[in-house]
C-alpha cells in the first residue's frame, strides 16, 4: 500500500500550484490489490469526482481515467505510479497504523501505511519502506522507496516501533542442510572456485557492478543568491533594514530579488558524488558544492539589474527618512547626501547559500526533500581550474551496508600522475546520474535510483587540472567518478561540449589534495 499526499505545500507527493488549493488538500491511497482510494482532507474549495464533490474525512473509491478536481487543479493520472506487479510474490502484508493493514502498529512516529512485507515463490522476504521517518533493519536504514531482503532474526524497527515479523517468514530448515552439503563441497573444490573467482586483473574497490553503482549517489541541491550591498551605511542603523538581499524563484516562475527568502523558491540543481571513505565523505564538482560562483552572464547580469531597480525603489523611501532626520537636526544635509550616495553607488558582492543538500543513495526513490541523507560541504578547490569539492553526509558514517559491499573508491590508490595516462589505450568507465533523476528513473519505471555505467576512452593527452575523455556528457552527470580498468579512480566528470563526446574530467589528485586535508581524522 502507499500513500500520496496532494495539496499546495512543497512536501506533498503531488504539488497543487494555485491559491484555491489548500496545503495539505486530499490524500490517494493505492492498495496492494490495484484499488485507489480518495479523500478530501477539508480543504477549502473542495475535491471533485466527475465534477462532483466528496464529502471531506471520507474515502471513496476511484479509478483511473476518473476525472479528479482539487480546487481548480486537474488531476494528471500519470503523476500516480501503476500498481505494482505482484504476481512474484505468494503474501503480501502491509505494515502500518491504518486498520486496513495486515499488520498493525501504534505509534506517533510510525506512517499509516508505514512498510510492505513481501514473500516471494521461493519463500524469500523483502521489505519496502514507504514512510516518512524510515525503517531499519539491525541498525541499518531503509531508505523511504527502497527495498531489502530480511531474514526471520532481524531486528526490524518501523519509525521507531519494533516489529515482529518472525511469524510472517518461512522458516527454511532445508538451507541447513544444504549449508552443511556446501561446507564439504567448499573444502573439495575450494581451490579451484578461489582461482575462478579472485580478481586477477588486480581491480581495487569496488570490484563488483553492484558496488560501483551503489558507490555513486545522487546529488540533490537547492540555492538562493546572496547579494550584499558593500557599503551600505544603513546597515545596523535603521531597524528591520537588510543585512542582506536573496534571489530565488518568485511566484510568476522567474528570477526575483527579496529582503528576505520568503515567497522565494530555491534554484534547485542535481549532480553525481561517490563514496571515498567509511566516515561518509564523498566526492563531487566545485560547482555542484558552490553552483552560485558558475552562473552564466545572463544569471549576473539579471541579478544586478533588479538590485538596481531595488536601490531605486528604497531610495524614495530613503530620502523622506533622511529628509526627516535633517529638518530635526538630527543629521546635516551633507551626511544625508553623502550616506544615500553610499548606498546608492556602492558595489555589489553576489554570493549564495544552500536552502538544501543531499543525496538519494542507489535503490532509494527521492519524493521530497525529507527522503534525501542530508549533507554538507566540507571543503572546495577554491580554483574553478580545478573543479572539484569534498561533502559528508551529516551523520558522519557512510550506510553499513555500501562498506559491506566494499562500495567504496580507494582514493588511496588512485591514479594522481596524469602523465602515465595514454591517449587511446585507458579504458575508462563513468558512473553517475545524467539528467539527475529524471533518466535514473525511467529507466527503472521510477521504481528505484540507479545510477547509468557507460565506457569512454582518453582522446588527449591530460594537462595539469583537465583530462580530455571521449564520451557524451549530460548535465546531472557532473562529478562522476572516471575510473580505469583496474577501477582505480582517474578524475571527476566535470564539463563538456553540448552536442558533442568531447568531455573534461578533473584530474583526480586535486581531490586527493583536498581530501588529505579536509578528510575525517581518527
Amino acid at each position: 500500500m502507499r500513500l500520496l499526499k496532494v495539496g499546495r505545500d512543497s512536501n506533498c507527493d503531488i504539488v497543487l500550484h494555485s491559491d484555491k488549493a489548500s496545503a495539505l488538500h486530499a490524500e490517494i491511497t493505492i492498495l496492494n490489490n490495484g484499488d485507489i482510494l480518495l479523500e478530501d482532507k477539508n480543504s477549502r474549495n473542495g475535491t471533485f469526482v466527475m465534477n462532483r464533490p466528496i464529502k471531506p474525512g471520507t474515502q471513496v473509491s476511484i479509478k483511473r481515467g476518473d476525472a479528479i478536481r482539487f480546487g481548480d487543479v486537474e488531476l494528471i493520472w500519470n503523476q500516480i505510479p501503476m500498481p505494482e506487479d505482484l504476481s512474484n510474490y505468494k503474501a503480501v502484508y502491509g505494515i502500518g497504523t491504518s486498520m486496513r493493514n495486515d499488520i498493525q502498529i501504534a505509534g506517533n512516529t510510525a506512517s499509516r501505511y508505514h512498510a510492505t512485507l513481501k514473500i516471494d515463490r521461493k519463500g524469500k522476504a523483502f521489505l519496502q519502506d514507504h514512510s516518512k521517518n524510515g525503517s531499519t533493519i539491525n541498525g541499518e536504514r531503509l531508505n523511504p522507496g527502497q527495498t531489502r531482503q530480511i531474514k526471520r532474526g532481524d531486528a526490524i524497527v518501523c519509525g521507531g516501533v519494533p516489529v515482529n515479523l518472525a511469524q510472517f517468514i518461512p522458516s527454511n530448515n532445508l538451507s541447513k542442510i544444504i549449508g552443511i552439503a556446501a561446507t564439504i563441497a567448499i573444502l573439495v573444490v575450494g581451490g579451484w572456485a578461489a582461482w575462478k573467482y579472485i580478481p586477477w586483473n588486480n581491480s581495487i574497490t569496488p570490484v563488483t557492478t553492484q558496488a560501483m553503482e551503489n558507490a555513486s549517489a545522487c546529488v540533490y541541491g537547492g540555492y538562493y543568491y546572496e547579494i550584499n550591498v558593500k557599503d551600505d551605511p544603513f546597515k545596523n542603523v535603521i531597524k528591520g533594514w537588510p543585512d542582506k538581499w536573496y534571489m530565488g524563484i518568485g511566484p510568476n516562475g522567474k528570477l526575483q530579488v527579496n529582503t528576505t527568502t520568503d515567497g522565494l523558491s530555491p534554484l534547485g540543481y542535481t549532480g553525481t558524488a561517490f563514496f571515498i571513505s567509511k566516515d561518509g565523505e564523498m566526492g563531487t564538482n566545485r560547482h555542484i558544492a558552490v553552483p552560485w560562483e558558475y552562473r552564466d552572464a545572463d544569471d549576473e547580469e539579471n541579478i544586478r539589474q533588479q538590485m538596481e531597480k531595488a536601490r531605486q525603489a528604497t531610495s524614495g523611501n530613503l530620502y523622506e527618512l533622511l529628509a526627516y532626520n535633517v529638518m530635526t537636526g538630527a543629521l546635516s544635509a551633507d551626511d544625508a547626501n553623502a550616506w544615500l550616495r553610499r548606498y546608492q553607488n556602492s558595489p555589489l558582492e553576489i554570493s549564495g547559500k544552500h536552502a538544501f543538500f543531499g543525496i538519494g543513495l542507489t535503490g532509494s526513490k527521492v519524493n521530497n526533500q525529507i527522503d534525501l541523507q542530508q549533507a554538507q560541504v566540507i571543503a572546495e578547490s577554491g580554483d574553478p581550474k580545478k573543479d572539484v569539492a569534498l561533502i559528508r553526509l551529516n551523520s558522519r558514517k557512510t550506510p553499513d551496508y555500501i562498506v559491506k559491499m566494499g562500495a567504496i573508491y580507494d582514493i588511496e590508490h588512485a591514479r594522481v600522475d596524469e602523465r602515465s595516462l595514454k591517449p587511446q589505450d585507458e579504458e575508462l568507465t563513468i558512473i553517475g546520474y545524467p539528467m539527475g533523476e529524471t533518466v535514473a528513473n525511467e529507466t527503472f519505471d521510477g521504481k528505484e535510483l540507479r545510477p547509468t555505467i557507460h565506457k569512454a576512452s582518453l582522446s588527449k593527452t591530460p594537462d595539469d587540472n583537465q583530462i580530455q575523455i571521449q564520451a557524451v556528457g549530460i548535465g546531472g552527470q557532473s562529478g562522476s567518478p572516471v575510473i580505469d580498468k583496474s577501477h582505480r579512480l582517474v578524475g571527476v566528470l566535470c564539463s563538456g561540449f553540448k552536442g558533442t563526446e568531447v568531455t573534461y574530467c578533473c584530474n583526480i589528485k586535486h581531490l586527493v589534495e583536498l581530501y588529505n586535508k579536509h578528510r575525517v581524522r581518527e
